[in-house]
């Protein structure tokens, strides 16, 4: 298979609108290589492939595999018995999941991988930012539109290779980087791996394989479980014995601002372009990047000042009446806090809108998520958002809703986004508005921008 994914004239991709097919599409289109996918909608992905010429079919069909296709690769949002890959599999065309190729990718270069229940892409977008700055001229796979460069790749001709180590399917177990980082470790996917325990080893285990091993300090469970070893450098916002550390932490209008004690040298007044301790903390981790690859203060301070974020990272979209709109792709009830703590920095007034992600993760959670809104005005409960799971019997957002109004009594659960529209329409709060999920809630939500603004 190796030999295939190295000399593969035409690949086709199968679910290529998700973030990390569209990157990687974009990555071997600049290899020459000849490109074409297919996904069941069109979103701004298809739009950017489609722009740099590349052949996409809306909707799955087995006449969308031609018989000159050297190879399919398929997204782990694809099962089996998808029409493309049994049409593939009759016509022995060879077929490699995402993660399988991007390992190949990127553990033929000198390997940055990010990994963490929370905050790999941005910490991976900071970090291919850094590189790029400092001349590195990196390869680098995002799992978000980095601002700056509005895309999710970067393509370049030096020695690095950043991307997400994606945990979600196990497959960052088959990356051997040269840097390997781990934000978090939290529990999430538990449907994969079964327990949280398993995931645990997989993050062990993901770790092992690295030769310079990066940990977040402040995390209990890598405190507890992962073993640091040789070349491990740790970074903290609370532990002033870890080799990195934050301190004298302030926050200002659309910025934070903080010390950084690196062994014994202190950077004073680091001003990094977002906000939010959990960015902080993200900034850390490259922080820690840039100590092993000698990248100067310079450039660090470059790279922290101008960094706008990734979108759907607390992305500000518009106003509804006299509330300031912003679009949140936090999922898990550890994304939900640590977003609203950050809208609360600047406001006392923030109501939320949340769109539960997957029934499995909804039920495994349930608890967890009906504590996350105790410090919001009000929270708005959609339905659940399947991500082509089946409905779970006695897991849905009214039941949701119930559990939250028995901690803080501050949410409504609304059915549709015509009834969304009609309650949002009246309201004449001001402060924030925060739209939270990894569905189709992003598109709500501009939909309704957009409506709203038009009255």
């Amino acid at each position: 298979m190796k030999y295939i994914m190295d000399n593969a004239q035409k690949i086709h991709f199968v679910g290529i609108g998700g973030i990390g097919m569209s990157s990687i599409a974009q990555h071997m289109l600049n290899k020459k290589i000849t490109i074409t996918g297919s996904d069941l909608s069109e979103n701004n992905n298809v739009k950017t492939l489609k722009n740099k010429g590349i052949t996409i079919h809306i909707g799955h069909a087995p006449e969308n595999i031609e018989d000159n296709t050297d190879l399919i690769v398929m997204s782990s949002a694809v099962s089996d018995d998808n029409v493309e890959i049994v049409s593939a599999r009759r016509k022995k065309i060879p077929i490699v999941r995402r993660c399988q190729l991007l390992a190949h990718l990127i553990n033929a270069q000198k390997s940055i991988a990010i990994a963490g229940s929370h905050g790999k892409t941005t910490t991976t977008s900071l970090c291919a930012l850094l590189l790029k700055n400092a001349g590195i001229d990196p390869n680098a796979i995002i799992g978000g539109r980095l601002r700056s460069i509005n895309n999710n790749v970067m393509i370049g001709d030096g020695q690095y290779f950043v991307a997400e180590a994606d945990e979600s399917d196990g497959g960052f177990l088959l990356l051997n980087p040269y840097i390997g980082v781990i934000t978090n470790i939290d529990n999430d996917h538990l449907g994969f791996y079964g327990s949280f325990d398993n995931e645990i080893m997989a993050f062990k285990e993901f770790i092992e394989h690295s030769y310079i091993k990066i940990v977040n300090a402040d995390d209990p469970i890598i405190q507890k479980k992962i073993s640091k070893g040789e070349n491990c450098i740790s970074y903290s916002t609370e532990n002033k014995k870890a080799d990195i550390y934050a301190y004298n932490i302030r926050f200002e209008k659309n910025r934070s601002i903080f010390n950084i004690k690196i062994n014994q040298t202190v950077i004073e007044d680091v001003a990094l372009g977002v906000l939010g301790m959990h960015n902080i903390s993200n900034a850390l981790a490259v922080c820690a990047i840039s100590y092993k690859l000698n990248i100067s203060e310079e450039i660090l301070r470059k790279t922290f000042s101008e960094f706008t974020g990734v979108y759907r990272r607390f992305t500000h979209i518009g106003k509804i009446n006299n509330m300031d709109v912003y679009d949140d792709y936090a999922h898990h009830p550890t994304e939900i806090k640590a977003t609203l703590a950050t809208a609360s920095l600047i406001s006392e007034n923030v109501m939320s809108i949340f769109q539960p992600h997957r029934f499995s993760r909804t039920l495994q959670l349930m608890d967890e998520f009906a504590k996350c809104f105790r410090n919001v005005k009000e929270v708005i409960v959609l339905d659940i958002y399947a991500a082509s799971e089946k409905p779970i019997d006695g897991v849905n957002s009214a039941i949701l809703t119930k559990k939250i109004n028995k901690i803080s009594k501050n949410a409504v659960y609304i059915e549709d986004e015509e009834s969304l529209y009609r309650y949002l329409e009246s309201r004449k709060d001001e402060g924030i508005l925060v739209a939270l999920g990894a569905g189709s809630i992003t598109n709500i939500i501009k939909r309704l921008v957009k409506r709203l603004s038009e009255n």
